[in-house]
């Protein structure tokens, strides 16, 4: 009740002032009254009383303040009166304000942007039931020597969603085993597809729009289908009396059970629907031989590692069969964990470089603001002399100081946000990278929390030592000047050099952060990927299952696609790749060659990629043919089977011996599906990305079999073309269509923009970034020198005009300038070489081709910091060897 009525009171004493003072003053004068009256009892007059009295009690203005200061509001009010004085104060000189604000608004605004993507990306958790203890559960090669990322077989996943204690549910999920096509809306389309097991939703918490998600009894139907929203709503129409209904993919009737809703996804984010894996599916028909990832919810109390001490109890002892002749271990990692790698590999890397590149900026930026506030306090040492002189103290005065520094951080804040809200903006619009599923970068009420803090975060980085130097002077000394000299002491001067030495050191630091990265990407882009991409437009081809499930009816369909293809004008080659160039091969064969020793399960390595392409391929993407023949027309189904090995497979398996002649095939292969093969030509190297490895290209032995020998069910075509080529879809199609009006394409990208958009968005976003923060460090830091020499040749005028009274040459007042400069940059070049020197060793992942502790990285950067600090130092010292000693000696 005390406190309530200390607020009541409290409130009524800021709003009702003149009353509440009213108040006071009449209880005053009544204590007064009755003190007097007592005085009178005892024959003093009434005056007399009055004066005696006041005798006593001190002055009624004292009693006044005295009171009013007990409660809360007096500090309320205080502050107020200090923010309208601060405000007057920075009114009065707004050169100095706007510089102060934009300075830190720069780096208060990138930080916000940087914070608002990793509140995105790794703080805002998944929009799952209980997601902080959904993980994702893979098999390990152990022999690998790197990352390595396996799916579970089924086999496995039934086995520990029986045995497993850890977790309360298990789900699975696939989405690499192809893509059915969809009939009867509007032509064929090939839907991407993920196939689940029937917890896979209620493990994730999330209820369906419209019907149901999948249920037990589904286990017993033939097919049934969940929709992805944007399907069923672009595709399908939206119409409500689908659900209950049937679909037909790859000719067979699929019950349409429900729809997600809008926000919900999932990877990969592109799924338009989800198919259950039943009873009677390939899955269940032989386990051992599918895999899929394995999603689990650890029950309450177990952690990661006793949940994976568990998974390998079970695999050991489980699993007397291998993987492919591929010993495995599992691992657990968490959901959320494992959906930002599968974005970025580096991302999370990324992101805490980037949020160290803005914090160092913002630090250049408050130390910045520290020198002009240093520099502001010289001119107001009066003004602060008179109020010490009139009583306030040293707390006092810092508060004042302060107070108008949080006006600049405030101030500097809302233009952050302002910079902010449109940078994010043009990034939602732009999408220069992939984010995680689900992330979505904006100012919410956590980013302005954050902005809040770091405003008086910055005040105290930027404003506490101006205050307490400026609070630390002599009154007497102040006063006894006449109000046109200031002059800075020594402790002032090393503050100012102090920060300006700090300045440089964060710009370098930066610049060679940037720097790193810049050269990275340039090393990364230039090497040749062993195929030319430019002028080359993909575009996915499947075959309807039913219609063509024999290798002889799509021998002959691709045959009369490419004739067909090949007459259309501006096309120069077209070709069909089983798998898109550039991109990692996934499900490594191991091989064996003829004459060679057997192989086993021991010495088998699973490191080969088998590859269906068509004649042109080679031709088609500029790939050198290094020995042999390319396929031709004769390469046929009833010919002798055939292969092309690249130069990494002739190094790994043929140790320097010709390969042309010999026979090879793969090993562990049912034999009736696989013949020997005879190598009838060497092509050069494609290049591949790693997969577990953003900054790195593989060299990946790899077998090339003639599409007529072994015709995918699912590829991609290839057109070299010298027309505009993102006008190529429609025409392949309806060319198609002419042939099969079921065979669906899809995906239609250019190859080249492809490959920059997989490969090249991320290093060339954190050096494009990271570039742009080292320049706005760079800058400040020549501003703040600038400001900071300017300064001492206005404090040394007269000194320099006694100096140059008495002979000194203007040279040698250069000099001495041009050293006092310098020497400052110099050194915080050299701290700022050890630190970057050992931060850099962090960035390893980040870098190709250039080491992180590259010297002529760090010497470039240095040669231009020191270059741009002595261009800022050659204003200040020319202006100092232009004053004329007569004026300079009047100065004082």
């Amino acid at each position: 009740m005390s406190l309530l009525r200390s607020i009541t009171s409290g409130l009524r004493s800021l709003f009702r002032k003149d009353q509440v003072s009213h108040e006071l003053d009449e209880e005053l004068d009544g204590f007064l009254e009755m003190a007097a009256e007592e005085k009178m009892k005892q024959g003093m007059t009434h005056k007399d009383a009055l004066r005696a009295v006041r005798l006593e009690r001190g002055s009624l203005d004292i009693s006044r303040e005295v009171i009013r200061s007990a409660g809360w509001e007096s500090f309320v009010e205080t502050c107020w009166q200090d923010l309208r004085y601060g405000a007057r104060s920075l009114a009065k000189n707004p050169g100095f304000a706007a510089v102060a604000v934009l300075t830190l608004a720069l780096g208060v605004g990138t930080n916000t942007i940087i914070f608002s993507i990793i509140h995105a990306v790794l703080l805002t958790p998944l929009p799952y039931r209980d997601s902080g203890r959904l993980v994702v559960i893979y098999d390990r090669e152990t022999r690998a020597t790197g990352l390595s990322k396996l799916m579970d077989l089924y086999h496995d996943f039934k086995e520990y969603r029986e045995y497993s204690r850890s977790f309360d549910r298990l789900a699975g999920m696939t989405w690499v085993r192809g893509n059915p096509t969809l009939t009867g809306f509007g032509g064929s389309k090939e839907v991407r597809q993920a196939q689940v097991t029937l917890d896979f939703f209620s493990l994730l918490g999330v209820s369906p729009a419209l019907g149901r998600t999948f249920a037990q009894e589904d286990m017993a139907r033939a097919c049934t289908v969940v929709l992805a929203y944007p399907f069923w709503r672009d595709t399908l129409g939206g119409q409500e009396h689908m659900i209950g209904g049937t679909i037909r993919l790859d000719d067979q009737a699929c019950e349409v059970i429900g729809v997600m809703p809008q926000t919900f996804t999932f990877f990969p984010a592109e799924t338009e629907l989800w198919t259950l894996i039943n009873s009677n599916n390939r899955f269940e028909r032989d386990p051992l031989h599918h895999d899929l990832a394995i999603y689990a919810h650890l029950k309450p109390g177990v952690s990661i590692p006793a949940a994976l001490a568990e998974l390998t109890l079970l695999h050991d002892h489980g699993n007397e069969h291998q993987r492919h002749a591929v010993e495995t271990q599992p691992i657990v990692l968490p959901l959320q964990e494992e959906l930002t790698w599968l974005a970025g590999a580096n991302l999370r890397l990324s992101l805490i470089v980037l949020f160290s590149a803005v914090s160092a900026l913002l630090l250049i930026a408050c130390v910045n603001v520290a020198n002009l506030l240093l520099t502001r306090s010289l001119a107001r040492q009066r003004e602060l002399a008179i109020r010490a002189a009139l009583g306030s103290g040293t707390p006092r005065l810092i508060r004042q100081l302060l107070t108008e520094g949080l006006l600049l951080s405030l101030s500097a804040a809302a233009l952050g946000i302002f910079l902010a809200i449109g940078v994010i903006h043009l990034f939602n619009i732009a999408h220069p990278i992939a984010l995680p599923l689900g992330a979505t970068v904006r100012i919410n009420a956590p980013v302005l929390f954050f902005t809040a803090g770091l405003s008086v975060l910055t005040t105290a980085l930027f404003g506490f030592v101006p205050a307490w130097k400026a609070s630390k002077i002599d009154v007497m000394e102040v006063l006894k000047t006449n109000g046109q000299s200031t002059t800075q002491g020594v402790g002032h001067r090393m503050v100012g050099r102090t920060l300006i030495v700090a300045q440089v050191t964060l710009s370098l630091v930066l610049l060679t952060v940037a720097g790193l990265l810049i050269e990275s990407v340039v090393h990364f882009a230039s090497v040749p990927l062993g195929f030319a991409a430019n002028r080359v437009a993909t575009m996915t081809i499947s075959m309807p299952p039913r219609t063509y499930a024999e290798d002889v009816d799509r021998a002959r369909i691709y045959e009369r696609i490419f004739d067909q293809l090949q007459a259309l004008p501006g096309v120069q080659a077209i070709a069909l790749s089983s798998v898109v160039p550039f991109r990692p091969i996934y499900g490594f064969d191991a091989l064996e060659v003829e004459g060679q020793p057997p192989r086993t399960p021991e010495t088998a390595h699973h490191d080969s990629g088998l590859i269906s392409v068509s004649p042109q391929y080679f031709a088609a993407l500029g790939i050198s043919l290094l020995a042999g023949r390319a396929f031709n027309a004769d390469d046929q189904l009833q010919t002798e089977p055939v292969a092309i090995v690249n130069e990494a497979l002739v190094k790994k398996y043929f140790d320097g011996e010709g390969p042309l002649g010999r026979h090879l095939r793969s090993f562990g292969a049912p034999r009736e599906h696989n013949p020997w093969r005879r190598v009838v030509g060497v092509v050069a190297d494609e290049k591949t990305g790693n997969p577990f490895q953003e900054m790195s290209w593989l060299r990946t032995p790899c077998v090339f079999l003639p599409v007529a020998q072994v015709p995918p069910a699912r590829g991609t075509l290839l057109i070299r073309s010298s027309v505009d080529l993102m006008s190529m879809g429609n025409i392949v199609q309806s060319q198609i269509s002419r042939l099969d009006p079921r065979i669906p394409i899809s995906n239609l990208q250019n190859l080249e923009q492809l490959l920059v958009k997989e490969h090249f968005a991320y290093p060339r976003f954190r050096a494009l970034v990271v570039g742009c923060f080292a320049g706005f460090a760079l800058l400040l830091a020549v501003i703040g020198l600038y400001g900071v020499l300017s300064q001492v040749v206005a404090q040394r005028t007269h000194e320099i005009g006694v100096r140059r009274s008495l002979g000194a040459q203007a040279r040698r007042i250069l000099w001495m300038v041009l050293k006092e400069g310098m020497s400052l940059v110099v050194l915080g070049v050299g701290l700022g070489a050890v630190t970057a020197w050992f931060l850099a060793r962090f960035l390893g992942s980040l870098l190709y081709g250039v080491k992180s502790n590259d010297p002529m990285t760090l010497a470039a950067v240095s040669f231009l910091l020191v270059v741009a600090a002595l261009a800022a130092t050659l204003v200040p010292a020319r202006k100092a060897m232009r004053v004329d000693p007569i004026v300079a000696l009047r100065y004082e």
